[in-house]
């Protein structure tokens, strides 16, 4: 799917928020759950290649061991900021703070090995 045919669903779909807002306000909030879905199914069928790629160039080499962790951090970084973006659109910002957070300590969590393995680097180098 190109970038005008996406944008030209998103803005359908916010006028359809805007008449829904007024006319049923509850209808909204799903209207625009299911429009982030939708763009978030879209834009995972477009990192895939792009995924791919980096997988297959970085396969014989040191670092195709991090390409793991680097897509799970990425995926964790994508399903916060969506959650954290459907709290707000619900009005419910300290909610969309505390999934950000949660979601940068999960990734801090998920690349102490990295961390360690830099730090291990390092002293090497030193040495």
């Amino acid at each position: 799917m190109n970038d005008i045919k996406m944008c030209g669903i998103i803005l359908c779909a916010l006028v359809v928020c805007i008449v829904f807002k007024n006319l049923h306000a509850e209808y909204s909030l799903f209207i625009r759950i299911g429009i982030t879905c939708f763009t978030t199914i879209a834009t995972l069928a477009i990192f895939y290649p792009v995924l791919s790629f980096i997988e297959e160039i970085s396969r014989n080499t040191a670092v195709y061991n991090y390409i793991p962790t680097l897509i799970k951090a990425l995926g964790i970084a994508f399903a916060v900021q969506i959650t954290a973006d459907v709290c707000n659109d619900a009005q419910e910002g300290s909610l969309a703070n505390r999934i950000i957070l949660f979601g940068k300590a999960e990734i801090l969590v998920l690349s102490l090995p990295l961390i360690k393995n830099l730090f291990s680097l390092c002293e090497n180098l030193i040495k």
